[in-house]
């Protein structure tokens, strides 16, 4: 969670990324400024999650870094305020330039400045001490969807703690757009493995594990390699492991078994990770219809974790839509602050089936279409019902029977592929039939 700004004329705190001792860095910190050197990406990233909004300067004079991994983490961080320090001939570079303009408030070439230098950054820090006022909870967004204050939340967050102090593989379950991906890396971040890499893999866009594009990593010279390499040391996150074809399902298993991977040129791939996977089927559905190899199950099925719906968040789900709220406002330069009373109960009542990620989308749409400050109903691309009386009970088993229609149309009456789609299991789906007299429909589809 982000700290307080300092306020007044007090300087506050410098992340510097990359770069050597020079002259103007000895005169912030005389000046009273907290200065953070980083050489490490991964450990910037920490660094800046932990100080909220602040300033910083990438020093990209000595290449301590590939300019595409730099972006990756400056687009990754905008409630930091950045500046660029450059070569002279730097200017000539095209990439250097693109960088700068999209990303920076100013930049400097050496010598620099030290006197302007001092008087730009304090003048940002100023900045930023507005900026905290008209948007207290800017910075906040380290575990963006893992917030809340209802219980399934603080069970939640507690099992990612306990978890997170094993090395031991975790088996993540939940609906689509429920947050699978923030949850793995809560784990990560909280283990002693944070200052390793989190290598996350699409496990249906890649067709070897031994030449990944899909490893995403700091540095150019990484790209493409052994994902097992990449995440030497820290955590390999394969999302959807149930799209491996069985070949790749067998190599993974004999790596866990084995501690060592076998590349079809011979080369022995030996790695310390922590396997964190994910699926948003049911798991004994998955084993049944053979998409998923029952030996690797026992492997991988160490700790599990389910990750609630949105709709079973209960309260939290407003305070969600205010903390998105904020950012795209920022994002968007909206002058969108609120929702209106209309608002709150049509987000509160809504199920939700696209859960987390279909409330960013209708935060987008909403802050993009206000013009003035409060969200109004209007606003929100949510389904209405014309009789205002029906109660919210009501209102919920009609939308679970037409989404148990639908889905069993698009598959034919098949009651397995229909659960599977719905990331329920069979036996939840048949108690779901029979509650709206639903038995003969799946017979009528075939």
């Amino acid at each position: 969670m982000g700290r307080d700004l300092n306020t007044g004329d007090a300087p506050g705190a410098l992340v510097v990324l990359g770069g050597i001792e020079e002259p103007w860095l000895a005169s912030l910190e005389q000046a009273g400024w907290s200065c953070h050197r980083c050489y490490d990406l991964r450990a910037a990233e920490s660094l800046l999650l932990d100080l909220g909004p602040c300033i910083g300067v990438v020093d990209l004079s000595q290449d301590d870094f590939s300019l595409q991994g730099i972006a990756a983490l400056v687009n990754r961080n905008k409630q930091v305020r950045w500046l660029a320090m450059v070569r002279e001939e730097q200017l000539g570079s095209a990439a250097i330039c693109q960088f700068i303009v999209s990303f920076c408030i100013d930049y400097f070439t050496s010598p620099v400045p030290v006197s302007r230098l001092q008087e730009t950054i304090g003048h940002q820090l100023g900045m930023l001490q507005l900026e905290r006022k008209v948007w207290p909870q800017l910075g906040q967004f380290g575990q963006q969807g893992l917030q809340g204050t209802t219980d399934v939340m603080k069970k939640l967050r507690h099992h990612v703690k306990r978890m997170a102090m094993t090395n031991v593989p975790v088996f993540i379950q939940g609906e689509i757009g429920t947050g699978k991906e923030l949850v793995a890396r809560a784990i990560h971040q909280a283990s002693t493995r944070a200052k390793y890499p989190f290598i996350q893999v699409n496990c249906e866009a890649i067709s070897a594990l031994w030449q990944s594009d899909a490893v995403a990593t700091a540095s150019d010279k990484d790209k493409g390699v052994c994902c097992f390499a990449a995440a030497d040391q820290g955590v390999l996150y394969l999302h959807d492991i149930s799209t491996l074809t069985d070949v790749r399902q067998q190599e993974l298993l004999l790596f866990l078994q084995e501690g060592v991977f076998t590349a079809p040129d011979g080369q022995q791939i030996q790695a310390d990770i922590r396997l964190i996977v994910s699926t948003s089927y049911p798991v004994e559905a998955l084993v049944t219809e053979g998409k998923l190899r029952q030996d690797l199950l026992y492997r991988l099925n160490v700790l599990s974790l389910a990750v609630p719906s949105l709709r079973e968040r209960g309260p939290d789900i407003l305070l969600l839509a205010e903390l998105f709220l904020v950012k795209f406002a920022r994002q968007y330069n909206s002058a969108a602050k609120h929702f209106s009373e209309d608002a709150q109960k049509m987000l509160l009542s809504y199920p939700w089936p696209g859960n987390v990620r279909e409330l960013i989308s209708q935060m987008k749409r909403a802050v993009l279409l206000a013009e003035q400050q409060c969200i109004e109903a209007d606003h929100l691309d949510i389904p209405r019902f014309s009789d205002d009386k029906q109660s919210l009970k009501r209102i919920r088993e009609e939308s679970e029977r037409s989404a148990l229609l639908t889905v069993l149309e698009n598959n034919k009456g098949q009651v397995s592929a229909a659960a599977r789609e719905l990331g329920i299991s069979r036996a939840t789906m048949y108690r779901l039939l029979s509650k709206h007299d639903l038995d003969s429909a799946q017979r009528n589809f075939r």
